[in-house]
């Protein structure tokens, strides 16, 4: 292998772009890849996904991969959201009590809703954070209990005029795990625009809207 320095990251992200692939994660020893593991769906056999991410790494980064290091954990379609099967966000509500901060997010989809609620330490960081994770507890009653998520961040950011709203969430299937990034411009209810950023975020590589 001629490359001097093994790109983790970058191969990550080409890979991520093979047909079927939700996720990879690469582990790297001495700069060489010692494992890679690949999150993808049913729709093709892995033996074609495997010789495909040779190829590519072989194309792109002049590396030759074992397929022995390659572990493809396969996820069936009720898992990954279809297209067609819209995710709106249906009812925000949220109360303080004292320190208590309380929220409940509905999310509908194929006119189904999936509502969630936490309460938690009425701060500014906690409470974002409780918004997060209970827009991704109502997601999970969607897209099942195989796949677990939480909110490590909420921040929000100033570009050009725009406030803008970045969530950072960990997302955890088959001792894979990743962070994902979601954003949303605040239009009025920063809250809201929580939901739309975490939504965003696991839009990005899990659910295929």
């Amino acid at each position: 292998m001629e490359n001097s320095t093994m790109p983790a990251t970058e191969i990550e992200k080409v890979l991520s772009d093979i047909l079927g692939v939700i996720s990879t994660k690469v582990v790297i020893n001495e700069n060489e890849i010692v494992e890679l593991h690949v999150m993808a769906t049913i729709d093709r056999n892995p033996k074609q996904i495997s010789r495909d991410i040779q190829s590519i790494l072989f194309v792109n980064f002049n590396i030759n991969c074992d397929h022995k290091k390659i572990s493809i954990a396969q996820v069936n379609h009720s898992t990954v959201l279809k297209s067609d099967k819209r995710i709106e966000i249906d009812e925000l509500f949220y109360t303080t009590s004292g320190n208590l901060f309380k929220v409940g997010v509905s999310l509908t989809q194929n006119g189904t809703t999936f509502r969630s609620e936490k309460e938690g330490l009425n701060t500014t960081t906690n409470s974002s954070k409780i918004i997060a994770n209970a827009t991704l507890e109502a997601l999970r009653q969607i897209i099942g209990s195989s796949i677990d998520f939480i909110a490590e961040d909420v921040d929000k950011i100033t570009i050009g005029k725009n406030e803008i709203i970045v969530v950072a969430i960990t997302v955890v299937l088959n001792r894979i795990e990743e962070t994902l990034l979601g954003t949303s411009i605040v239009h009025g209810d920063i809250k809201k625009s929580i939901v739309k950023a975490t939504l965003d975020a696991v839009n990005r590589k899990i659910v295929k809207l």
